[in-house]
């Protein structure tokens, strides 16, 4: 050490080993003390890490004990919650849009078509309660899914629930499908039975344009019904109306934007703006990994839908947030096959519900109302709008109406509702009908007088029931006629240039409707008769509004008609109405007008589409017809004919069937020397009379097959002669079919008949006693002992045996005593009414210029007969129930109708009508 001058001491040299002393001691000292540190640090550590132990463990029983806990209470709750939840899921989603796909009952048919379903199955969660969200009521849903394969079965199983749950067209899903997944395919048997309901799915843009479009219109009419009845949403204005006619559509797109240009976008956001308040709905599958074109902006759509996403086979609808549902497995294709199957049975017996045909008359204290500018009645009603048809000459003119409609779909009841809702407003003297249908139809039979009933609809003037083609033309050329009449009376009223200028009163002709049920009939064969009805008809539609007649041209089909290729312009350009019920596209086309197919999409019988402007679809008017019941229709003709007072039927025309002598001789009073061969095919009720005068070549010679027919002409003929008859004529009746049962009816009613009528009537039944007569009356002939006018009626002298072979005990044939009476008994008073089967055996008894005799009627008979009389250029077509009459005075020969034999029943009434 070395002492300090202030007094202490500073420390001397240390040497360097004891500085390494010092210095070993310290580190020794530090290694100690990091070691205790180590040690204590370690226990602390080794204690935290076994409290950190022993708190996971705590934890994890403390979770195991929570979570047994919550799924126990979970499961407890969702047990409780089940039933609820499968009641309300039931009741939200009835019938099969909340059954699980492998359920028993969807191969049972018990549960189809429950009703719409507002709510719809997505899937379920793991005890099986169903899981399900609204659909149709709403925009719709965009669904999104990690595999797009999710995403279609999840539309496909929708769209089959839907399907299976609504009623028979009440819903109608479109499906557009651009990458051709043929997912829809699923459908593919209600598709192909009922495309109305399911049409196939589409997959250009060019298709989905066509679909769209015919939404936005359906989108515009809903939003007009609904404003102007008074709703905002569609579904209320179904539960009011009832109105079945009107679905709800679903809109299925897969992959969006696959396939969507702009123009589809622009009427995809239209629609689904307000689509959730119209019935129509979106299901989007949407597709994030497809680039949309330019100018198609996916956001805009989509933001307008519910979302729905699938992940990992679980899904999720925004409507109910964390609650994820197993995804429902999918369907079996045999499965759906016979669910679609079902939906076709029940839409093919389907039915609309029915109005009331009382619903669209008048009070009666407004039946008969004069005629003013127009007739009007109503058809029937579009929701609570009454459909009104109004024929009218101008202001706007619209006289005529085209009717059309595929077999069975209701157009015969819409024509009877129709007439008889005029005939309820307009009178008799204001209104006559002419009815004529070419069709194998009874519709309009029921129209006319029968005999099972006295009363007919008064305003009838001529009734074709069943017409044909000839009466058709000769109703044509009657009201051509007409026109030409009518327009005399305008000119000696001043010129006047329509009959609304008319004043009401007794010179003022009366309206007439004119209804041509398959009217088409007329024109479809190539010939003469054809090109004149064509013409006759264009000149009806066209000058007819201002004389007053409206025309009805009704139809099934009038395509591949070759007169109206050329006419067609010309005819229908003067019918400005047009009421379609369903047909086919093309059809609907045909009766409406190029591009309007809303014919074709009409579900039910008895829906029409009314249009008064020549067809253009932004004036269609979707109505539901109503139904003209049978017995209500008759009580309504009886009314109608009692209130009338009339006792005139009209002029009844069937085909295939002979006039009655009854209905001629209620209508007509025979002249002397003018017998009636039957009627001819025109509106006349006048019969075709032939001169018969007690001069050479008097007589009538009937030709053809058909007894019938053959006594039917000849009690025409003897008939009309003996009421005519200032003094009764004698009669001797020859039948040479040895007494036929099949005409013995029609023969006795004959014989009474002219009993009756003061006539003496001889009778020769048998052939061996029809020689010797003709001998004997021959012989009076010939000594002039004829005593008075005799008319001999020969009926079937074709089948008197050995007529021309010599009589035992004469010099001569039976057939010369008949060739003597036929030619030289006409000057002394006896004429010949006679029935040959054959023209050639006529000659064979009478001899080569048939005794003279000028006046042939022919029936069925083979045409080189009937033209070796009338003449090479003659047609005749041998029809059951028709006669050609040539006279030798015409220059050309006359289709009759030859009448009926009369039956014992007739008789009476009969002979009081001819003896007026």
């Amino acid at each position: 050490m070395t002492e300090k001058p202030d007094g202490g001491s500073t420390p001397g040299p240390v040497s360097p080993e004891l500085l390494e002393a010092r210095i070993r001691g310290l580190q020794h000292a530090l290694g100690q003390l990091l070691e205790n540190a180590r040690r204590l640090t370690h226990g602390e550590h080794q204690r935290a890490v076994q409290l950190h132990r022993q708190l996971q463990e705590q934890t994890a029983i403390a979770r195991r004990e929570s979570r047994g806990l919550v799924d126990a209470r979970t499961a407890e709750a969702l047990a409780e919650a089940e039933p609820r939840a499968r009641l309300l899921a039931d009741r939200l989603a009835p019938g099969l849009a909340s059954v699980p796909p492998n359920d028993a009952r969807w191969r049972s048919r018990q549960l189809v078509g429950a009703g719409i379903p507002s709510y719809v199955r997505v899937g379920e969660l793991d005890p099986g309660t169903p899981v399900a969200a609204p659909l149709l009521r709403t925009n719709g849903w965009r669904v999104t899914a990690d595999r797009n394969e999710s995403a279609r079965r999840l539309l496909q199983s929708v769209a089959l629930r839907l399907v299976a749950a609504a009623e028979p067209f009440r819903l109608r899903i479109d499906a557009f499908d651009p990458r051709l997944t043929g997912t829809m395919g699923l459908l593919g048997h209600l598709t192909t039975k009922y495309p109305q309901l399911v049409p196939r799915a589409t997959h250009t843009a060019e298709q989905l344009h066509s679909v769209l479009s015919g939404l936005v219109d359906v989108s515009s009419l809903r939003a007009s019904r609904q404003a102007q009845l008074g709703h905002k949403r569609f579904e209320d204005l179904i539960r009011e109306t009832g109105r079945v006619t009107d679905p709800y559509r679903l809109i299925v797109l897969f992959d969006y934007p696959a396939g969507i240009d702009t123009l589809a976008q622009r009427d995809l956001l239209r629609l689904a703006a307000t689509g959730g308040e119209r019935g129509i709905c979106f299901l989007i599958h949407h597709d994030p990994s497809m680039t949309p074109e330019n100018d198609v902006d996916t956001k805009q759509l989509l933001d307008m839908l519910t979302p729905v996403a699938i992940a990992g086979e679980r899904v999720e609808v925004a409507q109910l947030p964390g609650v994820p549902a197993k995804l429902d497995p999918p369907f079996d294709a045999n499965v759906a096959a016979g669910i679609c199957d079902v939906v076709a049975e029940l839409a093919e017996i389907a039915v609309l519900p029915t109005i009331d045909f009382d619903r669209t008359l008048p009070d009666r204290s407004a039946w008969w109302q004069p005629v003013k500018d127009e007739l009007s009645t109503v058809i029937g009603y579009d929701d609570r709008t009454p459909a009104l048809v109004r024929l009218r000459s101008g202001n706007p003119a619209l006289p005529h109406v085209l009717v059309g409609g595929a077999v069975g779909q209701g157009k015969s009841n819409l024509l009877l509702v129709m007439i008889h809702g005029l005939a309820a407003r307009y009178a008799p003297a204001d209104l006559e009908m002419y009815l004529l249908d070419f069709k194998h139809g009874v519709e309009f039979s029921a129209l006319g007088p029968a005999a099972e009933r006295q009363h007919w609809l008064p305003h009838v003037r001529v009734l074709g029931v069943h017409s044909d083609r000839a009466f058709g033309l000769a109703v044509l050329r009657h009201l051509s006629d007409e026109l030409a009449r009518r327009s005399e009376i305008f000119k000696s009223h001043g010129n006047v240039a329509d009959i609304a200028e008319l004043a009401p009163g007794p010179d003022r002709p009366p309206r007439l409707l004119v209804v041509l049920d398959e009217f088409q009939v007329l024109l479809e064969d190539d010939d003469e008769l054809a090109d004149e009805a064509a013409k006759l008809l264009e000149r009806l539609v066209r000058l007819g509004r201002a004389y007053g007649v409206h025309v009805v041209l009704a139809t099934q089909t009038i395509e591949g008609v070759k007169r109206l290729s050329t006419r067609r312009d010309s005819i229908f350009g003067q019918v400005p109405y047009r009421i379609a019920l369903k047909t086919t596209p093309a059809d609907a086309q045909a009766i409406l007008r190029n591009g309007n197919t809303a014919a074709a999409e009409l579900q039910f019988r008895g829906e029409a589409v009314l249009n008064a402007n020549f067809g253009s679809p932004d004036d269609n008017q979707h109505v539901l017809v109503s139904f003209a019941d049978k017995p209500v229709l008759d009580d309504l003709r009886r009314e109608l004919w009692i209130k009338s007072g009339t006792t005139h039927p009209p002029r009844v025309f069937h085909l295939a069937e002979p006039a009655r002598l009854t209905d001629t001789a209620a209508a007509v009073k025979p002249e002397p020397g003018r017998p009636w061969t039957g009627l001819p095919i025109a509106v006349t009720e006048a019969p075709v009379p032939v001169e018969v005068r007690p001069e050479p070549g008097a007589g009538v010679l009937v030709l053809g097959d058909g007894p019938v027919d053959a006594l039917g002409v000849l009690s025409g003929l003897a008939l009309s002669t003996a009421a005519a008859a200032v003094n009764p004529p004698r009669f001797v009746l020859m039948d040479g079919t040895n007494s036929s049962p099949d005409v013995a009816d029609g023969k006795g009613a004959l014989i009474q008949a002219l009993r009756q009528l003061g006539c003496e009537v001889e009778t020769v039944d048998k052939h061996d006693d029809i020689a010797p007569r003709l001998f004997s009356l021959r012989d009076t002939v010939r000594n002039g002992q004829v005593g008075g006018e005799t008319y001999l009626l020969g009926f079937g002298f074709h089948g008197v045996p050995r007529m021309q072979l010599h009589a035992e005990g004469f010099f001569e044939s039976p057939a010369n005593a008949l060739q003597d009476i036929v030619r030289d008994g006409p000057a002394q008073g006896l004429i010949t009414f006679g029935w040959w089967n054959r023209l050639h055996v006529c000659t064979e008894h009478l001899g080569y210029g048939r005794a003279n005799v000028a006046t042939h009627v022919f029936l069925r008979h083979p045409q080189d007969g009937v033209r070796a009389v009338c003449g090479p250029l003659v047609r005749w077509a041998s029809e059951p129930h028709r006669a050609l009459l040539w006279d030798g005075l015409h220059p050309e020969a006359q289709v009759v109708v030859p009448f009926a034999a009369l039956r014992s029943d007739e008789v009476d009434r009969a002979v009081e009508l001819v003896r007026r």
